[in-house]
This record gives structure tokens, C-alpha cells and sequence, in this order.
């Protein structure tokens, strides 16, 4: 069925469904955009800007016309940088809703500082019309480039460089809802790849708007029904699971070059994405596999709640649909005795690293530090050997880390033979008994007292075990660790009991497993984002950390301890607002609860030191000093 001619403010007759200057209410109804009131006199929609000027920038020439606003190309006279000035249309000038919805899309792009989300420069006024000064894009959208299905590695790329750009978006409380290709550009990146820059967030929603200040009104339905969500469609309140949808209908049309709903009409295409399930994309492309398959079907899920939590976390199980299926390590279980009880019952045992097992048990581990007998029950055979209890997990750290209880072990055979035999019987392959050597060593007085010193640091954190403090520079890390290798290396060099030489090698293993988080600012801060130790970020921050290079950090923070993006926002805004009174103790407060949830937040950390700064600065009041 054909729509009918619009009368709305556009310079062009076109027809009703493909009006970029209409709200579509959410019963059906369409209303033109009307001027409210006069505004001065506008240039003319035809009126060329090649040769003017905006700012320090002279345009070049047109680069193309979209629904808000015409995009040309500028050069800088000085410095030949090229960028590209984004004007309002004349006609939608007149419109103040138009015009607010304009200015907050350069909001948003303030707001986001992100690779892949094109950049704002400037804002400014001409001739009555708003426009922006952008970073110049040098190539194609995905819509021109994706003429038929991709491969499925260049497709699960593509997207999840979008889901990093949404991250950082939902990071801010913003929704862009009007995600589709026509939105995401493609520049040359390196080793001949693409580098996604998302667009056009000419009708992205602040969720932290006060009442009032809503770009776009309640109720309106607003975006490109072929990549709209059912509560978009239905004019419900949307959030960040919005976009994910519209994430999982682009990889559908990426990976089977076919959209999931179509129609004749718009309504058609916004009545199947409330109530029709789409073929799984398996099925129209047999080369998709089936796990790809599932990730954009549960993106594309009718209920939100049943979508991913987070654009990070679809991310990840894009990435994971397409990696090869690692086989399980084989299991194996041990008996534990310790100092000479009868041997345990049977416990399901994991392999951590080349020397350490991993014991599963609901009831009391046996204490740390304490030496335990083990009767490895291997797929090849048995294997008797000893080892040290090194680290408890209680039931509510299990629960916490979603894992089982239980206790660590550091095993005290280190020789050749013992790694080799181990390996062969884990791998199912039958080795000849060994009687392990008896050593008449005694345990050295000099080693003993220094691993004694060491013995309490190696439970602690890596902080703990460099013996400094959270918030110690990166120079003290340095010189920490070279004072412990010192005190630890020469006690390599004695003729020690096999006992002591096993714990000056796990020290000195823990040392430099250590100083290699601690002396990197990257892993130092993701590190220090599970401590909740905002001080030692402060010092990555000071040390060189990159915002590009912290907003991954944060990412995989976000994602590894399942935490909704822009979960602090709350947080954050109730802080700001206590600033705005002068309540800086409140506000601190309000803040370091958002870096709790968020600890890598970059404008939270500004917040928290900035006022911290302040309150460190401010005397005591007479009324404190009273008291």
C-alpha cells in the first residue's frame, strides 16, 4: 500500500513514510512540525555555503543531505585541516523542538569520548542556523558497503566495534536509538581493516535528562522501523537494551545480507517486530554458525530483560560464538591427609597454572600455610605427592566469583621427573612407579628466617607482597621489587631442604607476578579497579594512562564483573548535585559510592579528586571547631 503525499515544512514533496521532520505518535498519527514562532530570517535550503566561511573553516564543497541537516566539507587556511560542518536545514531551524533535538545531539558527542564515535570540535550559530564542526570521515557506511552477507569474522568485527562505541555511550546514560548502517561509517584502519565511527545522534536520549528537558516527547516513535525495538514501536520508555536490539538486527543483515522483518508499509515492518519471531539467521545462511545464530536471536529478544545486560557483554558473546571450542582440561580427583589424619574422601580437583591445584569442598579447608599429603587420581593412574594450602574460597566469595568453595594448593614437587610423570598421567598415559628420592638436607636457619618474613606478604595482595603501599608511585613499585629479589635470589644459591627451595621459588614467582601488574600502568589500574583502590588508578592516570587506554580497562572490568553500563549515574548525578549546594562531604560521598560500582569511571575519578582536593583545602568550620 502506497502513503499518501505529506504537508509538512520539507523543501520536496516525498511520500509520508519517508519524512524525516514528522513525529510519529504512538497510536498511528502522524503530525507535521510546524513553526511555533518566527525566528530572523533564514538563508534558503538551496542556498550554497562553498566558499564561506564557519569559524576558521572555509567549505570546500557538499558531502550529502540527511533528515536534520545538509554536511559540508571545510578546510582549515593555515593548516589544511579538513573537517566537516554539519548545518540544520533552514526550514527545520524554525522548529525549536527540531532545533533542541539538534543541540543535543552535540551534547551527546561532548559527552562521548570515544575511537570509535566521531568527534565534535566546535557548535556555534550562522545566518539563525545551529551547526557543527566534526572530524572529516574519509570512506563508506556500512550500508553502502555491505551489499550482501559478509564474512562472518569481518561481520563479528564490524560489530563489535559498534558495541564498544555503545558501551561508551550507555557509559553516559545515552541511548542512540537510530542505530542502523546508514549510521555507522567505516575509515581505513590498519593491516587493511575497518575502524568503526558511529553517527547521527540527532535523537539520542539522555537518561539523565531532568524532567522537562527530554530531547523528544513521551509517547513519539522515532528511528528507522526496520532496526526499531518493540517498546520503540509500541512508544514505551526505552534504555540501553534498545540499542542492543537494533545491534542484533544489523548482525542479521550482515551475516544473511537479509533484514529479519519486512513489509510494504512502516507499520507492516513495526507490527512484526512486536509480535512476529524472525527465522533464525542459521537457516536462511547455513554457513552461520548455530551459536552466532543464538547471540542475535537473544539480542533481538521482544522483552528487554531477556536481551544482554550490556552492550559489553554482547560483545563478548560475539566474539566467543565465532572462537574455536576449546576442549575441557580432564578431570581428576585427589585424596587429601593432613599431618597424619586418615586420607579425606574424594575431592574434584582443577589444574591452576603448572604447580597448583584447585580443590572443590563444601566442608572446612584444611588451614593455610599447612602442608597436606595428595593421592592424585590422575585418567592415567595415581600419583602421590605433598603440597602447600595457599589460598581459602568461603562459600560467599564462591557465590561472589561465581564459583564452588574450596581451597587452593601449591604443590612442593618441582623436579623434572615429578612435572613429567604428572603430565603423562593427566594426558591418560600409563608411567612406571617412581619412588620419590629422600632428601637428608636440613632446612637452612638464614633461608628459614627470610622466608619467614616473606611467608605473610605472599597471602596478601600484590601490593602486600612488594611490601608498599596502595598508593605507592610506580618508581617505589620498582624499587620494592628489586629490594625483594635480593632478599630472595641468594637463598637460590644455598644447598636448602626441597621444602624451602619450593617457597623462595613460589616468593620469587609471586614477586615478579607482582611487579609485572603493579609496574604496567594498563594492568595496574584494571588491578587496582577490583580493590576499589581509587588511589593507585590516580597514580596510573598520572603515570601516562590514555582515556582510550583506561576506557578498555573499564570495559573488560564491566564485563568481567557483570556490572550494567552506566550503573553509577545515579550516583553520579546525586554527587553533583550536593556539589552544586557547597555539600562537599555529601558529594565525595555520593561519588566514591559510583566508583564502588565503577571504579574506572573517568569523569567520577575527576569529580572525586577535584572535591577531595577541595575538602583537603577548606579549614574547619567554627561551628566543627566548637564541637
Amino acid at each position: 500500500m502506497q502513503a499518501s503525499p505529506s504537508v509538512c515544512n520539507c523543501a520536496s514533496p516525498h511520500l509520508e513514510a519517508e519524512c524525516p521532520t514528522l513525529i510519529r505518535q504512538s497510536g498511528g498519527a502522524v503530525e507535521p512540525r510546524r513553526a511555533p514562532s518566527p525566528v530572523p530570517e533564514l538563508a534558503e535550503e538551496g542556498d550554497s555555503f562553498v566558499g564561506q566561511k564557519f569559524g576558521s573553516f572555509q567549505v570546500v564543497r557538499e558531502l550529502g543531505r540527511g533528515g536534520m541537516g545538509t554536511v559540508w566539507l571545510a578546510e582549515h587556511a593555515l593548516i589544511q585541516k579538513r573537517v566537516a560542518v554539519k548545518v540544520l536545514h533552514a526550514h527545520l531551524a524554525r522548529d525549536r523542538r527540531l532545533v533542541s533535538r539538534f543541540l543535543s545531539e552535540a551534547r551527546t558527542l561532548t559527552l562521548i569520548q570515544h575511537e570509535n564515535v566521531v568527534t565534535l570540535y566546535d557548535l556555534d550559530m550562522r545566518e539563525g542556523r545551529p551547526y557543527l564542526v566534526m572530524e572529516h570521515l574519509e570512506g563508506q557506511s556500512l550500508a553502502s558497503f555491505a551489499q550482501g552477507p559478509l564474512e562472518l569474522a569481518l561481520a563479528v568485527d564490524l560489530l563489535s566495534q559498534v558495541c564498544d562505541a555503545l558501551g561508551a555511550a550507555h557509559a553516559h546514560g545515552v541511548v542512540h536509538r537510530d542505530l542502523k548502517p546508514a549510521n555507522v561509517f567505516l575509515v581505513p584502519g590498519s593491516h587493511g581493516k575497518h575502524r568503526v565511527k558511529l553517527l547521527d545522534f540527532g535523537i539520542a536520549k539522555l537518561l539523565t535528562y531532568p524532567t522537562g528537558m527530554t530531547p523528544t516527547q513521551d509517547g513519539a516513535v522515532l528511528g528507522t522501523p526496520e532496526f526499531m525495538s518493540p517498546e520503540q514501536c509500541g512508544g514505551l520508555p526505552v534504555d540501553a537494551r534498545t540499542d542492543l536490539y537494533a545491534v542484533g538486527v544489523m548482525g542479521y543483515f550482515l551475516v544473511t545480507g537479509r533484514m529479519p522483518f519486512t513489509g510494504n508499509h512502516p507499520a507492516e515492518v513495526l507490527m512484526a517486530h512486536l509480535l512476529k519471531a524472525p527465522r533464525l539467521a542459521h537457516e536462511v545462511r547455513p554457513q552461520v554458525p548455530r551459536a552466532l545464530s543464538q547471540v542475535l536471536a537473544r539480542a533481538m529478544a521482544k522483552r528487554p530483560e531477556d536481551r544482554f545486560a550490556s552492550a559489553g557483554e554482547l560483545r563478548e558473546a560475539l566474539r566467543g560464538a565465532l572462537a574455536p571450542k576449546r576442549e575441557p582440561p580432564p578431570s581428576f580427583t585427589a585424596r587429601v591427609r593432613v599431618s597424619g589424619e586418615p586420607v579425606s574422601a574424594e575431592l574434584r580437583c582443577e589444574r591452576v597454572g603448572r604447580t597448583g591445584l584447585f580443590l572443590h569442598t563444601q566442608s572446612p579447608p584444611p588451614p593455610l600455610l599447612v602442608d597436606v599429603g595428595l593421592l592424585l587420581r590422575l585418567p592415567g593412574g595415581e600419583l602421590a605427592c605433598t603440597g602447600q594450602v595457599v589460598r581459602h574460597v568461603s562459600p560467599e566469595q564462591a557465590h561472589q566469583w561465581h564459583m564452588t568453595p574450596g581451597f587452593g594448593v601449591q604443590l612442593r614437587d618441582t623436579a623434572p621427573g615429578f612435572q613429567e610423570a604428572f603430565e603423562k598421567l593427566l594426558a591418560g598415559e600409563r608411567v612406571a612407579p617412581q619412588t620419590p628420592p629422600v632428601s637428608n638436607v636440613r632446612e637452612d636457619e638464614r633461608a628459614e628466617a627470610v622466608l619467614q618474613r616473606f611467608g605473610g606478604r605472599l597471602l596478601g595482595d600484590h601490593y602486600r607482597v612488594l611490601g608498599t603501599t596502595w598508593d605507592a608511585d610506580f618508581d617505589t613499585v620498582r624499587v620494592s621489587a628489586r629490594e625483594a629479589r635480593l632478599a630472595l635470589e641468594p637463598l637460590l644459591k644455598l644447598t636448602l631442604a626441597p621444602s624451602q627451595r619450593a617457597r623462595a621459588e613460589r616468593a620469587l614467582e609471586r614477586v615478579a607476578e607482582a611487579f609485572q601488574v603493579l609496574s604496567h600502568p594498563e594492568r595496574r589500574a584494571e588491578y587496582d579497579a577490583e580493590l576499589r583502590n581509587l588511589e593507585g588508578v590516580q597514580r596510573c592516570l598520572s603515570a601516562g594512562l590514555t582515556v582510550t587506554a583506561l576506557e578498555e580497562c573499564r570495559r573488560r572490568f564491566l564485563a568481567r564483573n557483570r556490572v550494567p553500563e552506566g550503573h553509577a549515574t545515579l550516583h553520579l548525578a546525586t554527587g553533583d548535585a550536593f556539589a552544586a549546594q557547597g555539600k562537599l562531604a555529601e558529594a565525595l560521598r555520593s561519588y566514591e559510592a559510583a566508583l564502588r560500582v565503577d571504579p574506572l569511571h573517568l569523569e567520577a575519578l575527576k569529580r572525586w579528586r577535584t572535591v577531595r582536593a577541595r575538602l583537603r583545602s577548606t579549614p574547619p568550620s567554627s561551628e566543627a571547631m566548637g564541637r
